[in-house]
């Protein structure tokens, strides 16, 4: 894509703006499995009490989990703004670090100074560092939001299980995890700190179908003829092969509009064939 503004790009710069893996919280379409997941992180966030420190989504690759967690570390910036500038929440959007490594990203991050000999040399100042973001407020914690938490490796599971408060901690920590079993070791493996688990994250109706669609394409300022010619019986196909998901979403409502439906009703009717034979839905992991 060009680096012009919106009103510069062509069509097909708009349509891959539209359905682009994006994590921007402008772009996020609000329904009622992720308005529940947010409610919940703001409820948790306010807490203090045992399962406050650390809190996990738990949900199939695809869902939208990333975008999730930007978005509520953006209404946290908006709700709660800081008087010194500082922040209180940190989107990262991965997790396969050492808690030192993870300690001098998060303060590069936030623009802080830290002296990396001494985190680099004992794990537990790594952590004590960490704490000191919340620059001593015992009611406003620091919220660290990792997406693929599940890569963390095991040290820094076992400094984070040893060394984070059970509860008032300065340190609170959001996790995005896959539904697999890494996820359920992970869990399995901070079970002292009682993690908060939030609502599960389904996937859309073929209504939220539609409306994930169109609000993706007004997002990325699609002209009225491109959001119209996805009819009701195009939504209905976009849905069916992609089972609700928005990441397989994207692609499929990508590839019709710069392609048209040509190939939309013989995948549709293999897919079917296959899920007859079958008797059951197939997840196709794509």
């Amino acid at each position: 894509m060009t680096s012009s503004g919106p009103s510069q790009w062509s069509a097909s710069e708009r349509t891959q703006r539209a359905f682009s893996e994006t994590v921007d919280p402008a772009a996020y379409v609000p329904r009622q499995a992720t308005e529940s997941v947010l409610t919940q992180l703001q409820a948790w966030a306010g807490e203090d009490g045992a399962g406050s420190t650390v809190a996990a989504l738990v949900a199939r690759p695809g869902l939208g989990k990333s975008i999730l967690l930007r978005t509520f570390e953006s209404r946290l910036a908006h709700a709660v703004p800081s008087s010194d500038g500082s922040r209180r929440a940190l989107y990262l959007p991965y997790a396969s670090l050492s808690i030192t490594d993870l300690t001098v990203w998060i303060y590069g991050l936030l623009g802080r100074g830290i002296n990396v000999s001494d985190v680099a040399e004992h794990p537990a100042v790594a952590l004590r560092a960490l704490f000191t973001l919340a620059d001593g407020l015992d009611d406003d914690p620091f919220l660290l939001l990792l997406d693929d938490a599940d890569s963390l490796p095991p040290d820094t599971i076992r400094i984070l299980t040893q060394g984070l408060p059970r509860q008032n901690s300065p340190l609170r920590i959001m996790m995005a995890l896959n539904d697999d079993a890494k996820a359920s070791r992970l869990l399995a493996a901070l079970d002292s700190l009682r993690p908060c688990l939030m609502p599960p994250l389904d996937a859309m109706s073929e209504s939220e179908t539609e409306r994930y669609i169109h609000a993706r394409m007004q997002w990325a300022a699609l002209e009225a003829a491109q959001i119209a010619s996805l009819d009701q019986d195009t939504i209905s196909k976009i849905h069916a092969l992609s089972g609700g998901i928005p990441r397989r979403v994207h692609t499929i409502a990508a590839s019709f509009l710069e392609s048209g439906t040509a190939g939309l009703p013989s995948e549709l009717g293999e897919r079917e064939r296959r899920e007859n034979w079958m008797r059951r839905p197939i997840e196709d992991d794509f």
